[in-house]
């Protein structure tokens, strides 16, 4: 195998750093080292420096090298890939020579810390000297070379060819080192000349060999698909329940050898999804870039054509600078010609791809900007150096240890579990296989090893269920759980901001069979069955992994212990305790003593227990798959896994406190409340608490991270904690915090949530921006889409709604007013500049503040039904309730629109039929709709406010002062031609606010409203686009908007 590389310089040109792009892909480069790169996009397989002066790139691919140890400064930038440290280096031309030894001396460290491994150093160095080719050595290339020499580094340029070349002259200024050995790996350096760059830099080409002889076979290797995957997309119904029947035509096997069984219903169904739709092979090489097309490599092949006729002129002896200067304009012209060409190329690409949406919404476009866009590479674990992966999965899954779990005296006398006969044991019935297939029916997870999707049980479930009933039955009569389906696949997800070579930066998934999980969820809904109708329950104060209980009702919780607390006069320390890899690490003897303990029958206790013994987990290192045996924990991924946690953690909770002492916990989330009348009880009280329960915590094999622990103090006004206050519990310090991060929640002492808005804002001002580069205001998606997208916004912003939203303020409700009225606009196609509540009553958007009332009301109101009726309250009545409370929330925000003075002209048009105007079922509001209807657009008024215009005057009628919105609309003689079908739909009244009740009572009105405003308003504009064309003012002078529309090409589809 040969790692290619590329080195280029790109002038900070965003079309030659488009035509790189495209390189790249057409040589199937994995490492690329690009001086002055236009921008370097936020992305993973990007690594700049410190001044986005160089970067090193590794394009996302089946199998890219993997990036370890970055380490960057100004002017550099270093990274371990695929076992080399490649350092890209940028040096300006400006940078004086004690600047320059500067930084070859922190090149130089970074190079001999690496040393003896591989290193490769690339770059423009800006340095000239005899050594590589140039014709005198400056101050520079002396430095360069004595530095090279020192650091133990090979020249690898070869020949004279310049690398940059310009209408000056040109100079070898791009060189590439390497240490000895790395250098005796390195086949076919070139300077790249009959490739366009759109630069004056040329491209450096090589390859490294795994080996220090050159390769036979040069191409990058393609990874074969080891394990069966099938492309969904191309399933054929029919034909898949065709298969099933034709392998079903056979009577079942009931052989009481269940492993082999297990064994041929995957082979069964392997072949069912063969025959229905096709195996996903490898990714294929992308060849060329979206926007990429055969016109476009025409005219870069011009460009090269046109560079060689003016090149070969320059050379001649006598020189003709008419001719030179002619075939130098040709060249220019070409290179401009292909500049445009690539930037209509990406327009027309990135609207198709944004048209998309009206059928799609949550495709592509979406999952690119909301960065989910998941591309076909190699999973962490192949791409990860082999000896960090097995260091990873071994912290993530340790050996487990012989634990004696505590042992537990059941509070409820039940019969004996145990008296159960094999031939009692229930055997699984239609429902419940019906019940886990409909559960399946709404999954789209990733399929296990066997690689059959979710979707082919689906299908199959009506011809298997005989078969695969009587298996799961056996297994039940058995307590065995088959083998086969206990091996997952592991999955590793990057955790953000933690580094790379620590077990803590990655999150295990298991990825299991989804027949397997089907089983697993008929036993873990007759275990929850059993504990909810006969008992010993889950401890009530355990509300992770629970129907009807949420991260909501946890922290209402710790909510209500602190206000009854404070109301009295006390204070409450909290104490959220972290627990080390808790789900991989709890010893599966707690659990089947807690089962005991909870008195479950004794058929389910075997099948749990075989469940959890003999797992494993496996995954693809980078030469073959790997398998680790798992002796403790629960998976993450399974159905069941969750359940057997809760078990074995609720003797935890159901242990005698301290007085004053509480615990509340979801899942592994425990956090110890302690109150007391001043903050010195709390904390005694809190330290022997935390104590207590870290104890317990141990007593079952887990160990807590005290370390990373935090605490809040709970308290009223004039009530604050000392400085530096903190508790110590086992000799660490845990620091009582201004605010702690809590089930996604940023809380505070007073319950204020000021903390929590200020990390929310930005994050939803983001997510609206990136959103909002979706809904251009001409063209796009219609409003339905708009109007999903602001609900994923909205949805970001109302969590935790019944907890925050009686502490709102005007500080957190402008927060929140922020990102809604950025997609209020987007969803009217708007000017930025429409103010709040305009925005939103044209987009019909209800305040987010009412809508996280109208959650808290439901939230109390169905916590109430539960206490008072005993069960939770039905759908249709949650509805019922919902649609009142949604009707009082509108005409309180009616009554708060008609005290507004911001966008006054659009709310006193819409107030009068606010109601209709909100439940109409026509009409969208376009973008010149919504310059008439706010004022703000192409008006005399408006440019002059926004300082785009030196008067209001109207350019298209001789005797009105002052252009507006309601002139253009009613009044202007210039439009008296486009009035006149306006004035047949609507009327002779066509003030604001009878043009608005015309447009709500009929769709014909509407359309005739609609149809007038574009005419005129597209006249308009093309008037103000020519004005500024030619206007000398500049206050005139049109701003074209390049910066925008080149960051917009730089995103890709």
């Amino acid at each position: 195998m040969a790692l290619h590389l590329l080195q280029a310089n790109v002038n900070h040109c965003a079309r030659a750093q488009d035509l790189l792009i495209q390189s790249m892909a057409e040589w199937a480069t994995q490492i690329a080292v690009v001086s002055e790169p236009y921008y370097v996009p936020n992305r993973d397989d990007w690594v700049g420096d410190e001044d986005s002066l160089v970067a090193l790139i590794v394009p996302r691919s089946a199998r890219p090298p993997s990036i370890d140890g970055v380490q960057k400064g100004r002017g550099y930038v270093g990274a371990t890939i695929g076992g080399t440290l490649v350092v890209g280096v940028y040096c300006a031309p400006s940078m004086n020579l004690v600047e320059f030894e500067d930084l070859l001396e922190r090149v130089g460290t970074l190079v001999g810390r690496n040393l003896p491994h591989s290193v490769l150093v690339m770059g423009d160095f800006n340095a000239k000297s005899s050594a590589w080719g140039s014709t005198s050595t400056n101050a520079r290339g002396a430095v360069l070379e004595e530095w090279a020499l020192t650091s133990g580094l090979c020249l690898l340029n070869r020949g004279s060819r310049p690398t940059c070349v310009r209408t000056q002259g040109s100079s070898i200024v791009d060189l590439t080192f390497a240490c000895p050995a790395t250098a005796r790996r390195v086949y076919g350096w070139e300077v790249v000349e009959g490739v366009e760059t759109l630069s004056d830099h040329r491209y450096i080409r090589f390859a490294i060999s795994t080996t220090p002889t050159v390769p036979a076979h040069q191409g990058p290797e393609s990874l074969q698909r080891d394990t069966p995957r099938w492309v969904v997309k191309r399933l054929n119904t029919d034909l898949l329940i065709e298969a099933a029947q034709v392998e079903t035509w056979s009577p079942a096997d009931s052989s009481p050898d269940l492993a082999n069984r297990t064994a041929e219903l995957r082979a069964s169904m392997t072949r069912v999804c063969d025959a229905s739709m096709p195996r996903q092979g490898p990714p294929p090489r992308k060849r060329q870039v979206y926007w990429w097309s055969a016109d476009i490599a025409a005219m870069r092949v011009a460009c090269v054509a046109a560079r060689r006729q003016y090149q070969r002129q320059r050379r001649r002896r006598q020189r003709d600078e008419i001719a030179e200067a002619s075939l130098h304009d040709i060249y220019k012209a070409a290179k401009h010609a292909l500049s445009r060409a690539i930037c209509e190329a990406k327009d027309r690409a990135r609207e198709e791809l944004i048209e998309t949406l009206n059928l799609d919404p949550w495709g592509r476009p979406y999952r690119m900007v909301r960065g989910k866009l998941r591309t076909r590479a190699s999973p962490l674990t192949q791409s990860l150096q082999p000896q960090l992966v097995r260091g990873v999965v071994g912290s993530l899954f340790p050996n487990g240890v012989a634990h004696t779990p505590p042992f537990r005296i059941p509070t409820i006398r039940n019969e004996n579990p145990d008296s159960v006969d094999e031939e009692d044991i229930p055997p699984i019935t239609p429902g419940e296989f019906g019940a886990g297939i409909h559960r399946l029916r709404a999954k789209r997870t990733a399929p296990g090893p066997d690689g059959i999707p979710g979707r082919a049980w689906v299908l199959a479930a009506d011809v298997y269920e005989e078969r695969v009933v009587g298996l799961m039955s056996d297994c039940l009569a058995h307590g065995r759980f088959p083998l086969l389906w206990k091996n997952g696949n592991l999955v590793l997800l990057k955790k953000e901001g933690r580094p790379a070579d620590s077990p803590a930066a990655y999150r295990p998934i298991i990825l299991l069979d989804e027949v397997a999980k089907l089983f697993e969820r008929i036993i873990a809904n007759r275990l929850i069955k059993h504990m909810t109708t006969v008992g010993p329950d889950l401890d009530e104060k355990q509300f992770g992994f629970r129907a009807g209980r949420s991260t909501i009702h946890t922290i209402m919780r710790v909510k209500k212990i602190t206000e009854e607390a404070i109301a009295q006069g006390n204070v409450v320390l909290a104490v959220s305790l972290d627990i080390a890899n808790a789900f991989n690490t709890l010893p599966w003897s707690c659990i089947i003593e807690a089962l005991r303990y909870h008195q479950v029958p004794k058929y389910l206790r075997r099948i749990i227990t075989d469940y959890l013994s003999a797992r494993s987990v496996s995954y693809r290192s980078r030469d073959e798959w790997c398998r680790h045996e798992v002796t403790c924990g629960v998976p993450q991924g399974s159905v069941l896994g969750p359940l057997p946690w809760n078990v074995g953690y609720d003797w935890v909770l159901r242990g005698a406190n301290i007085q004053g002492v509480d615990v509340t916990c979801y899942a592994d989330d425990t956090l110890v409340t302690a109150r007391g009348s001043t903050y010195r009880d709390c904390a005694i009280l809190a330290t022997a608490g935390v104590a207590q329960v870290v104890g317990r915590i141990r007593a079952l094999g887990l160990e807590v991270a005290l370390q990373k622990s935090e605490a809040l103090y709970f308290h009223g006004p004039r009530s604050r904690p000392p400085p530096g206050a903190h508790i110590v519990v086992g000799g660490v310090n845990i620091n009582i915090e201004s605010h702690i991060r809590y089930l996604g929640l940023m809380l505070d002492g007073r319950w204020t949530f000021e903390g929590h808005f200020r990390q929310l804002g930005p994050k939803l001002m983001r997510t609206a921006a990136a959103l909002g580069s979706l809904l251009p205001n001409v063209g796009g998606p219609k409003a339905a889409c708009r109007r999903l997208f602001t609900g994923v916004v909205q949805s970001m912003a109302l969590y935790g709604a019944p907890v925050w939203s009686g502490a709102l303020n005007s500080r957190t409700t402008e927060i929140l007013h922020r990102p809604q009225r950025t997609m209020a606009i987007r969803m009217i196609r708007g000017y930025r500049t429409v103010s709040y509540d305009a925005a939103c009553t044209l987009a019909g958007s209800l305040p987010w503040v009412l809508e996280a009332e109208i959650l808290a009301a439901i939230h109390t109101w169905r916590e109430l039904k539960i206490t008072t009726d005993g069960a939770p309250p039905l759908r249709v009545e949650v509805e019922a309730f919902r649609k009142e409370r949604r009707e009082e929330a509108v005409s309180k925000w009616q009554r708060r629109l008609r005290q507004t003075r911001a966008g006054a002209r659009t709310i006193g048009a819409i107030c009068p039929v606010f109601m209709a105007w909100l439940r109409r079922r026509h009409g969208a509001v376009t973008f010149r709709l919504a310059q008439v209807l706010s004022g703000h657009g192409c008006f005399g008024s408006y440019l002059r406010r926004i300082g785009r215009e030196p008067s209001a005057v109207c350019h298209h009628c001789d005797d009105c002062p002052e252009d507006t919105a309601q002139h253009t609309l009613a009044e202007c003689p210039a439009w008296t031609e486009q009035r006149r079908d306006l004035v047949a739909a609507v009327g002779d009244d066509l003030s604001l606010p009878a043009t608005v009740r015309s447009m709500v009572e009929s769709d014909g009105a509407w359309r005739a409203v609609q149809t007038y405003c574009e005419a005129v308003m597209t006249i308009k504009e093309e008037a103000e686009r020519a004005r500024e064309a030619t206007s000398q003012d500049a206050i005139r002078s049109r701003r074209t908007g390049g910066r925008r529309r080149a960051y917009a090409r730089t995103i890709p589809p």
